[in-house]
This record gives C-alpha cells, sequence and structure tokens, in this order.
C-alpha cells in the first residue's frame, strides 16, 4: 500500500500501512487490538488512535530503540521515515500534528535520536525538525539541520 490515489492516506489505513513498511511494529497492534498472528489490522474506528499509536506502536518500541544503536540498522530507519514522510504528507492538521508531536518532537528527547535520524529525514518532514530545532536552541543544530 501506498498512498491512496496519490493524495493521501485514508485514515484508517494508517495501522494497515505501518505494519506493511514496518513489519517490526506487527506484533505491537496484534497486542493492541487482540488480533491473530497474521490477520490485517482494523481499518474502522482506527483514526481516532493515531496520536497514541504513532507513540506506541512506532516512536518508543521501534524507532527510538534503533536511532539508540551505535550502528543504526539504515533499512529499519529508511523505512520507518518513509512511513512518517507519507504520513506526514497528508493535508489533514490531525494528522500531521500527531506526527510532529508523537514521532519528531520525540528526537529532541536524547542526542542519539536527532543525530542519528538526520541522514534520513527528507522533505517537509526535514523542513519541520529543522524548523524544531532552531526554535528549541538545540545545541549543535542552532541553525537548523545541514543541508543534503
Amino acid at each position: 500500500m501506498t498512498r491512496m490515489d496519490g493524495v493521501g492516506i485514508a485514515s484508517d489505513d494508517v495501522l494497515t500501512l505501518l505494519v506493511e513498511r514496518v513489519p517490526e511494529t506487527r506484533r505491537l497492534v496484534e497486542e493492541k487490538y487482540g488480533l491473530r498472528q497474521g490477520e490485517a489490522p482494523p481499518t474502522v474506528d482506527t483514526g481516532d488512535h493515531l496520536y497514541e499509536n504513532l507513540l506506541n506502536l512506532l516512536t518508543r518500541p521501534v524507532l527510538q530503540p534503533a536511532l539508540e544503536r551505535a550502528e543504526p540498522d539504515s533499512d529499519l530507519l529508511q523505512r520507518c521515515f518513509g512511513f512518517v514522510e507519507d504520513v506526514y504528507a497528508d493535508t489533514s492538521e490531525h494528522r500531521r500534528g500527531a506526527v510532529y508531536f508523537q514521532v519528531l518532537e520525540c528526537l529532541l528527547e536524547a542526542r542519539p535520536y536527532l543525530v542519528n535520524a538526520v541522514p534520513y529525514l527528507r522533505g517537509p518532514v526535514r523542513e519541520a525538525v529543522s524548523r524544531m530545532v532552531k526554535y528549541y536552541e538545540v545545541e549543535g543544530y542552532e541553525h537548523g539541520l545541514p543541508s543534503l
């Protein structure tokens, strides 16, 4: 699954996209929603849980541990940030806000998160993080993220 009709991801398809792009989250999705192994994620009424799902199914259990590693898993980080880019690309302020607060802002919680994330940040997601580090005057990033 990629973007629906080239415009955005349907609200209730975010979990499906998450599991497809970042299979490391499948077990967590199955546990949260009481699914059998390999059962498709729900596609009804999940949009209301976007903030919680991004934080508890992606950021805390998968993304941040990957960013803490001395040798980051490039494939995993590319897939995680590719998913984040697709969700952030939506025009919905709710969706963009969820990504901003539950994924991007969490990059500022520990130095390795941000440092190791920088090479994987692209487009509007990179611009958002660049503005964020300038605003918060993050040491070493007072002028934003370096150019690609």
